[in-house]
């Protein structure tokens, strides 16, 4: 039996891999079963709605690891401080979080 302890969790049994994104003021790691992002995460929340398609999905994202999101919706938005990589596959892209981005996005598109 094999496992990775992280923080005092243990993961046993299941295969997993390291993504990391590097900011400015921060490192962030990251572990995911391999083939499970976020963008899965969204197919799968819409299979259970029984929707079909991804009509009317907005996905808001800042780093590396949202990119499969942002590719699962049908409205990608970058975020103001996101990484180059994540608006350059955006729709959109808003203020800053600590501007309130997603507020700004979500009037912008009629959302509020």
């Amino acid at each position: 039996m094999w496992g990775v302890c992280l923080g005092g969790a243990r993961l046993t049994r299941r295969r997993v891999y390291r993504r990391s994104s590097k900011r400015a003021q921060q490192a962030n790691r990251e572990l995911s079963p391999r083939g499970i992002d976020k963008g899965v995460g969204v197919a799968r929340a819409l299979a259970y709605l029984g929707r079909e398609g991804n009509a009317r999905t907005f996905g808001f994202g800042d780093s590396g690891n949202d990119l499969g999101m942002l590719a699962a919706v049908e409205t990608a938005v970058a975020m103001g401080n996101a990484m180059p990589e994540v608006k350059a596959v955006a729709d959109y892209v808003t203020d800053d979080v600590a501007h309130d981005g997603t507020v700004t996005a979500m009037q912008h598109f009629g959302l509020i």
